[in-house]
């Protein structure tokens, strides 16, 4: 072989290996950001704690009634005063930037609790005691392994 049959057999080796390697991916390079994403998802798994509440009322058998009901609940606790209050034509006002999302973060947590609150009024009995359990489940699950979330672990086992 000569020298530029060689270059050229590495080069079209070189471009099929990568081909092949990319198209085993998927395009954009997903391969890695799944590999990525999983990863962040098993170390973070507290943020399904965070939403474990929610989650779990889709294991309920709630009637379309409710669910209709819960829908509305949710779509109007996400109702926030607009950012863009903070900005007309020709200026960005700092001082009401800051009192928007100094009162978003402060009623977070009243707002879910809110929340949380008028979605449990809608369940009937049976509902409300197999939510409880479920509830249960889930936070001895996290126990089991190793998810305990006190103030000294901050759930690190």
């Amino acid at each position: 072989m000569t020298k530029r049959t060689k270059i050229l057999t590495a080069l079209v080796l070189s471009t099929t290996l990568a081909t092949s390697a990319f198209a085993s991916c998927g395009n954009k390079g997903e391969c890695n950001m799944n590999k990525s994403h999983k990863m962040m998802k098993k170390h973070m798994g507290h943020k399904k704690a965070h939403n474990s509440i929610f989650s779990t009322l889709k294991k309920l058998n709630l009637t379309d009634t409710q669910k209709q009901e819960v829908k509305k609940i949710m779509m109007e606790s996400k109702k926030t005063t607009p950012l863009s209050e903070a900005f007309s034509k020709t200026s960005f006002d700092k001082e009401k930037y800051i009192k928007i999302m100094s009162e978003k973060r402060e009623n977070m947590i009243k707002s879910k609790a809110l929340k949380i609150e008028k979605i449990y009024a809608l369940l009937d009995e049976k509902q409300k005691e197999q939510f409880k359990m479920l509830l249960d489940l889930k936070n001895e699950k996290r126990q089991q392994k190793g998810m305990n979330f006190d103030k000294n672990c901050n759930g690190r086992g």
